[in-house]
């Protein structure tokens, strides 16, 4: 009996004391504009983020001092808004870089799944008319309900054997994010799953959005930059206008669709984790972050949260050989543009 108990004592004796943190809350720490640099919300969108993610973040218990779900948000929040290396955020929130890295992961994917509730394309009448009056009152273009147009995010996690398909024309590593917008600054679609080296028009073309305008599901017509082609129900600007209906024309479609250019610049300001060197991980979870921060965007709009500055980048634009799509769009474009610019 002696000897049990001293082998007892002994593998005791050797067993790593577990240490627990100090976990500072940023909600007992910070002033609100405190909170909006570091977490691009105010107190009040935190709490709100809180709320809405509770249930889905909750762990199932509180063994190991589980993070709870506020603090969860923060971590995940300070991750999206900076990009910085896991250990940076683990530092300021006094807990390990696994547990970083695993609670961003968790409230991405809750974030994940409030998709479809916070990002919506307008389907029903009443709301293509709302969007078709806004961009109508931005510039006169009529019928349009979208603005589109890629970004690239880049990438820091390709897989090796796949490499080139994730460099783009930059010969950098990315992810080509398509992204949709009304007038109002609101993300209205996202498809963030094909990497860098796939070129706009392809992504459209092969997106559940894009399929459905082609098969005549969806009203109203996008507005995209040259690097799309010109379809039925997806118009461009003409490349060497003539006469001043033309001109107009121009000057309209281009006030219109700097909407999702500067939308792409607010989008990447809000959450620098998809600017600067890129994220940090493999291509799918990278996909989940994209999409995490989209869903964050809206409901910072939805909240009329702070705004952020306005960057904006320049597309090539590349050449598309004309099909009967397009013939049927120059044909459509030319209507729009004697019955609205001449």
């Amino acid at each position: 009996m002696a000897a049990i108990l001293h082998a007892i004592q002994h593998a005791a004796a050797l067993r790593r004391e577990r240490v627990f943190r100090d976990r500072r809350h940023p909600l007992d720490l910070y002033d609100d504009e405190q909170m909006f640099k570091l977490y691009r919300f105010s107190r009040q969108g935190c709490l709100h983020l809180i709320n809405r993610l509770s249930r889905r973040i909750q762990h199932r218990t509180q063994r190991n001092h589980a993070l709870p779900p506020s603090l969860q948000v923060f971590v995940a929040l300070r991750f999206f808004a900076t990009g910085s290396v896991m250990d940076c955020t683990s530092c300021i929130h006094g807990i390990h870089i696994s547990t970083t890295s695993r609670t961003v992961r968790r409230v991405a994917l809750a974030l994940g799944e409030l998709r479809d509730e916070v990002i919506k394309f307008p389907e029903t009448m009443e709301e293509v008319r709302t969007a078709q009056v806004d961009f109508f009152n931005l510039a006169g273009m009529p019928n349009v309900v979208g603005a589109v147009d890629g970004t690239h995010v880049e990438l820091h996690g390709a897989p090796l054997d796949d490499e080139y398909i994730y460099t783009n024309r930059k010969g950098k590593h990315s992810i080509n994010v398509q992204l949709i917008c009304n007038a109002r600054y609101k993300i209205t679609n996202v498809c963030a799953r094909w990497p860098g080296s796939t070129h706009d028009s392809r992504v459209l073309r092969n997106s559940r959005i894009g399929e459905r305008f082609a098969d005549g599901e969806l009203p109203g017509i996008l507005v995209g930059d040259s690097g799309y082609p010109l379809q039925p129900w997806l118009i461009t600007p003409l490349r060497d206008p003539q006469g001043n209906a033309e001109r107009n024309y121009n000057r309209a479609h281009c006030r219109t669709r700097v909407t999702i250019e500067q939308l792409n610049g607010q989008l990447k300001n809000k959450f620098r984790c998809l600017m600067g060197q890129g994220i940090q991980m493999s291509a799918p979870r990278a996909c989940d972050i994209i999409i995490a921060c989209a869903v964050l965007f809206n409901i910072a709009k939805d909240l009329k949260e702070p705004e952020q500055a306005i960057e904006v980048e320049p597309d090539e634009v590349p050449h598309h050989p004309a099909d009967q799509n397009q013939l049927t769009g120059i044909a459509l474009r030319a209507e729009l543009i004697n019955n609205y610019f001449s």
